[in-house]
């Protein structure tokens, strides 16, 4: 199976690598305007200008271009998207606009995040009205090439897009603000940052496969008088909680009005 990835950006070009990595394509053909950036793709992806081509070749189209370049990509592509699963990775364009662009496609509008370049994404993925079964499990193999997926409403995709899609830099702001506290305390720049990140990555893990609350692991190791709870005290007279809650409604926030914004422009 051919699959093509339109936009080899960020996120296009991990999703390229991690489905060429896998055995569910035989070729992978990524597009970008300027491909002398594309480096070190393996033999697997082929890389070209040529969207409409691309679309052509490929059985499954996977569209990772900016929301702007949307109208001008859609309209290129299709006639040649007919009876064909076009997954969209384009933040704030919605299934009916991509329903309008793509009559004939089945379509899925989904939102990866930049832990697709090491395999660990984790995807939200809306299926269209013509989406079948068969289809959908399809999706869910070639989502499962860079991570985990979740099927979700259409109506949190927005909420989406600002918990995951932009959670990793939340999650880079507070390792960047450990490994400061830890300069703070003396030690060293690169053990404090090993530090930090392996506990975060480990603490992840914990309540992902024993299905904790984080509640409960808070708990576990906050005893009364001890360090924890004297490390949590000061966190609550920060308002992290507070912070992080409003970081996300921001960008739920700033994702609607992109959103809004394009369906004007159309």
């Amino acid at each position: 199976m051919i699959v093509a990835v339109i936009g080899a950006g960020k996120i296009g070009e991990a999703v390229a690598r991690g489905i060429a990595r896998s055995d569910f394509a035989s070729e992978v053909v990524v597009t970008k305007r300027d491909t002398s950036t594309l480096k070190g793709l393996g033999s697997k992806i082929r890389v070209t200008t040529d969207n409409r081509r691309a679309a052509r070749r490929a059985s499954v189209i996977i569209l990772a271009v900016k929301a702007g370049d949307a109208k001008g990509i859609l309209e290129e592509i299709a006639e040649q998207t007919s009876g064909k699963v076009v997954i969209s990775m384009m933040a704030a364009v919605s299934l009916r606009m991509l329903e309008s662009s793509l009559p004939k496609a089945k379509l899925v509008r989904s939102m990866p995040n930049i832990a697709a370049s090491i395999g660990e994404a984790i995807t939200a993925y809306s299926p269209g009205k013509d989406i079948t079964k068969k289809d959908l499990e399809l999706v869910r193999e070639v989502l499962s090439t860079f991570g985990d997926h979740i099927e979700v409403p259409e109506s949190l995709m927005n909420a989406v897009t600002a918990l995951s899609g932009s959670g990793p830099a939340y999650i880079a702001v507070l390792i960047e603000a450990m490994v400061s506290a830890g300069l703070k305390v003396g030690i060293p720049r690169d053990i404090a940052l090993k530090l930090a990140t392996k506990t975060l990555t480990g603490t992840a893990d914990l309540l992902s496969k024993n299905g904790m609350h984080p509640a409960e692991l808070r708990d576990l190791v906050t005893t009364p008088a001890g360090t924890t709870i004297a490390g949590i005290y000061e966190l609550e007279k920060g308002a992290v909680r507070t912070s992080i809650m409003n970081a996300v409604e921001a960008a739920t926030q700033a994702a609607e009005r992109v959103a809004k914004k394009f369906q004007g422009d159309q």
